[in-house]
């Protein structure tokens, strides 16, 4: 499917969550956090799109971690999952494929654009590396993000 045809899908679901008083509840609350914290919206629908179509251009699609603007921060976590390589990808379809949360409600992502492979007990595991190729994919869609040079995760930011 094209980029326009995935953002029409999107505007579809959106839609028709709108009559939804559970949806309607939550888009008063990231609102209202929105306004209380001052934040900038960094990403809008358009943006995260492309950014989920420009994945499949990569050898697997990396682990992540959302921080949603109603949770609190859980900095132990977050360190914890920047300081390892991940053994699994990452899940970024849109919500009504059971993938990632709907884009307003994501405060920022933490990415690890490296995978770990086993390759059996004798043999040392295997780490596959597309830091480059991640940084030049946010770079080319203008996408806010801050890099952690010493483990090599990102910071997508959908607020700041």
């Amino acid at each position: 499917m094209s980029i326009a045809e995935n953002y029409i899908e999107y505007k579809n679901h959106v839609s028709a969550l709108e009559n939804d008083a559970h949806y309607k509840k939550q888009v008063l609350r990231i609102q209202q956090i929105v306004h209380q914290r001052q934040l900038v919206s960094c990403m809008n629908d358009s943006t995260w799109i492309k950014l989920l179509d420009a994945i499949n251009s990569l050898d697997f699609p990396p682990a992540f971690m959302a921080k949603l603007l109603k949770d609190p921060i859980d900095q132990h976590a977050e360190t914890q999952f920047l300081n390892t390589v991940p053994w699994y990808c990452g899940d970024w379809r849109p919500f009504y494929q059971e993938g990632m949360p709907i884009f307003i409600s994501i405060e920022y992502l933490i990415v690890k654009p490296m995978l770990i492979e086993h390759q059996g007990r004798l043999i040392a595991a295997k780490i596959l590396d597309q830091t480059d190729r991640f940084r030049n994919l946010l770079k080319s869609l203008n996408v806010m993000y801050q890099e952690y040079e010493s483990n090599g995760g990102f910071k997508i930011y959908g607020y700041r």
